[in-house]
């Protein structure tokens, strides 16, 4: 490729194709707690809902999970730290969560615009 096509754009790949690219996602990330893997019912930037949840945290507490996806080719597992805001029979496990560090958050709001559509 001569620099002139590299100056002018000839040849690059634009973002759009690059996302196109990517499957469309068609659950939301992982939720692994305590060596137990739920898809969560209803997951947003900073919380999430797992229902049914059978394990043995109560309102308020704070736990560790790790939050597991695939975006193209590239598998991504981390940690988090949580809070349960409400846990019950009906409700299920309802948390909050801090978000993670940047190339993380980067990589999941990608994934979650995936699926999402957007």
């Amino acid at each position: 490729m001569s620099w002139l096509s590299k100056l002018s754009g000839r040849g690059k790949s634009t973002a759009a194709s690059a996302s196109n690219a990517k499957e469309r996602p068609a659950d939301p990330p992982t939720i692994r707690i305590d060596s137990h893997e739920y898809v969560p019912e209803e997951f947003v930037l900073g919380s999430f809902r797992i229902r049914p949840y059978d394990g043995d945290l109560i309102a308020k507490q704070q736990f560790d999970f790790r939050i597991l996806f695939r975006l193209g080719e590239e598998h991504s597992d981390f940690a988090c730290r949580g809070v349960v805001v409400k846990m019950d029979e009906q409700a299920g496990l309802v948390a909050r969560f801090h978000q993670p560090p940047p190339v993380h958050t980067r990589k999941l709001i990608e994934y979650l615009k995936l699926w999402k559509g957007l």
